[in-house]
């Protein structure tokens, strides 16, 4: 009988699970180490900005790398790099407490630094997925990965908040370092049975087969209509929440009249939301041949309307209840993406059109977050008026998301692929 819990399977999710616990003490302490030091939501978005650009511009690229070198040395390289350059971020703040626009500064290049490793380790995790647990459990093995994930996120945002008026924004980055070396090291036993083509090639022809084997992959997913469809509308989505995630502290702060604390819980909230999401898209996914078109509409449409709720929320725990939906309906559109794309890819270039998917559906993040900052400042006094825009909008995208039906012969052709 196969077995999911392959020991490599284990080492990569334990590892994933801890680097994420301290991924959201980076976040809370950038957020409000930023915002109580200069008081801009652009500012703020900046920071935000920086992690999450590189993945866009960087992500087909990374995809390649992915593919033509070890995906689990890439894992190790990128945690231990990332755990250097937060944790001298931390000390640097432990040291000098008192905000100053160099600590801004820092900040910024530490989340630009880490936005670019992740370019690297994103495609890489998604593409050695698949080759550490039987192929019939793929669905059942995001699943888990998302909900151990989400556990672990939401025990970091639900303590972050507490932790950073505790301990303060460098103690927290050296909590982050530490749980990404943790990663690093994991990682490192992982046993990869793929080969890599490791033949030494001039600079000049390196970058020529960079070039054709990342068009490679871009090829692959635009010669198919139900793929671009569905990342179309899932791009959307994302563009249209992100004002709302870059203004979060403020809504907390100047609508709910709540501290640093509280921020923290309503992003817990969004993460145990996204525990139940990711538990039933394992079992959507692991039960029918291929998903519902109308299943991708529902969570759009629940998505907006939980949206418009939180804009006329102004009591904590409506703000709660909305952001646990938001989690629900998110997490299992990912994790019905996420198991479509890797059951459609060849393992040859599953890194590559991995790499497209991520980057197709967060390039439009960076720009939601600015748009967001800039709303902030203009608006700070009409933060609903912008949440509720926001929640119209996305409803604006239930119609297009019915032409992404095409997207349900993409899980069908990875059955199929995999049957050969």
């Amino acid at each position: 009988m196969d077995r999911l819990f392959t020991r490599s399977f284990v080492l990569l999710s334990q590892g994933q699970v801890v680097s994420q616990l301290g991924n959201q003490a980076f976040l809370v302490a950038a957020t409000y180490f930023t915002l109580e030091g200069t008081g801009s939501a652009s500012l703020v978005a900046i920071v935000m900005m920086a992690s999450t650009l590189p993945l866009a511009i960087l992500g087909p690229v990374g995809g390649t790398f992915a593919d033509r070198h070890s995906r689990r040395s890439i894992l190790v390289a990128t945690d231990l790099l990332r755990a250097l350059a937060i944790g001298g971020a931390g000390l640097v703040l432990v040291v000098s407490i008192e905000p100053t626009p160099a600590h801004f500064a820092l900040l910024v290049l530490v989340a630009a630094v880490g936005g670019v490793l992740g370019a690297l380790f994103t495609p890489a995790v998604q593409a050695l997925l698949p080759d550490l647990v039987p192929a019939g459990k793929l669905a059942s093995a995001n699943a888990l990965m998302q909900m151990s994930g989400q556990t672990s996120t939401l025990m970091g945002q639900a303590l972050g908040g507490v932790l950073y008026v505790t301990w303060g924004a460098g103690v927290l980055l050296l909590f982050d370092a530490a749980t990404f070396a943790f990663a690093g090291v994991s990682s490192w036993f992982i046993a990869e049975g793929r080969l890599v083509r490791a033949e030494p090639v001039r600079i000049g022809v390196a970058i020529r087969q960079y070039a054709s084997e990342t068009r490679e992959g871009l090829q692959y997913v635009t010669r198919h209509r139900g793929m671009i469809s569905l990342l179309a509308t899932f791009a959307g989505v994302n563009l249209l929440f992100m004002p709302v995630f870059v203004l979060l502290p403020l809504y907390v702060r100047d609508v709910l009249s709540r501290g640093p604390e509280w921020y923290g819980f309503l992003l817990a909230a969004s993460g145990v939301g996204a525990l139940a999401g990711s538990a039933i898209g394992g079992m959507v996914m692991a039960t029918i041949s291929t998903p519902s078109p109308s299943l991708i509409v529902r969570c759009v449409a629940g998505i907006a309307a939980s949206v418009l709720g939180l804009a006329a929320a102004r009591q904590p725990w409506m703000a709660l209840a909305a952001f646990v939906a938001i989690g629900v309906l998110s997490s299992l559109i990912n994790v019905i993406v996420i198991t479509s794309f890797q059951s459609a890819a060849p393992t040859e270039f599953r890194g590559r059109v991995m790499a497209v998917v991520i980057a197709l559906s967060s390039a439009v993040v960076p720009v939601g977050m600015g748009v967001g900052g800039l709303l902030g400042d203009l608006w700070r006094d009409s933060l609903p008026a912008v949440f509720a825009a926001c929640g119209i909008a996305i409803a604006a995208l239930v119609g297009f998301a019915w032409s992404a039906s095409a997207f349900t012969g993409v899980h069908a052709s990875g059955r199929r692929q995999a049957q050969r």
